[in-house]
């Protein structure tokens, strides 16, 4: 399909939104933000610029008047967020200009970018980018924005829609290798999302000074074997330790999600002093909610079957 993106006559007004794009999932301080995004140090809420029929983004603060909500994420690492409108003295009032580039937006398919403010017990003002979302609709009380989708080329399911799962890329030489990095960095987003940050199988997940460390996304039918980077459910979080055993096939989930180790007593013996060992056989402790995130079926049986053969 064509970039919506491609529909908007102002030039600075495409390339705000193709900034935010670009760094979905990432966060970065108010500072840097105020130099780099089009009204951030002037305009909280909705910011839409002077002679623009349509907002460029929507920002939450953590003092915000109107109460949104968290996201609520899809298998495709889209995500639906329920935004208050703005109003006047505390209610909500739709003839203002704000509100209305929203629901002109919604009606011309013109994407915004969404901005969230996160706690920090060192008191920085961090926000984290959503990236950019669709308007589905006006509930009466919350604009309903839809982010965009991991392959940001096509539009994001609608949000009673069972997404399908298809386990392989149909094309994966095709990609430019600009695209498939930016969709990987969108793959690895999106997993990180659906399992809190903390490894899947030793529930760790390590942050400091706010930044969360060490673990990875790992797809589970290999991208050599032309597993899917579009869809969460070929996906798992992992500690880089239990991720590099992964890879390796010293270990696999089965398709109940218990742990299987490797029949190898070199392992077995080298492994002593990891905590791998005493997870065989029990459910993996940290996994996705709600369960439509959770590993596909036939990933899982793709593979075991796999590990099944290098046993």
């Amino acid at each position: 399909m064509a970039d919506p993106i491609d529909s908007v006559p102002d030039e600075e007004f495409r390339r705000q939104l193709l900034w935010l794009r670009t760094n979905y999932g990432t966060v970065v301080d108010s500072q840097r933000l105020g130099r780099l995004v089009q009204g951030f140090r002037s305009q909280k809420g909705i910011y839409k610029p002077t002679g623009s029929r349509y907002a460029l983004w929507v920002r939450q603060t953590l003092r915000g008047v109107y109460p949104d909500e968290e996201p609520q994420y899809f298998p495709d690492g889209s995500w639906t967020y329920r935004y208050s409108p703005e109003g006047r003295e505390g209610r909500i009032d739709m003839s203002l200009d704000t509100n209305g580039a929203l629901l002109r937006g919604m009606e011309d398919r013109i994407p915004l970018g969404v901005l969230r403010q996160l706690s920090s017990a060192l008191g920085s003002r961090d926000y984290e980018i959503l990236g950019l979302a669709y308007v589905e609709k006006f509930d009466g009380t919350h604009f309903v924005l839809h982010g965009e989708s991991i392959s940001w080329t096509e539009l994001p399911a609608a949000e009673a829609v069972s997404v399908p799962f298809r386990p392989f890329e149909e094309s994966p030489g095709k990609l430019a290798p600009q695209i498939r990095r930016l969709r990987d960095q969108r793959f690895t987003v999106a997993v990180r999302k659906a399992y809190h940050e903390r490894c899947s199988l030793c529930d760790v997940g390590y942050r400091v000074r706010g930044r969360v460390l060490g673990v990875e996304a790992a797809h589970i039918i290999p991208v050599g074997d032309r597993g899917t980077s579009a869809d969460i459910r070929n996906g798992m979080l992992l500690c880089s330790n239990h991720h590099v055993l992964f890879d390796e096939f010293a270990w696999t989930p089965d398709e109940d999600l218990r742990v299987r180790i490797v029949d190898d007593d070199d392992f077995r013996k080298s492994a002593e002093a990891n905590c791998i060992l005493d997870c065989e056989g029990k459910k993996l402790p940290n996994l996705p909610r709600p369960s439509q995130l959770q590993p596909a079926a036939e990933a899982l049986k793709y593979r075991l079957e796999r590990f099944d053969r290098k046993d």
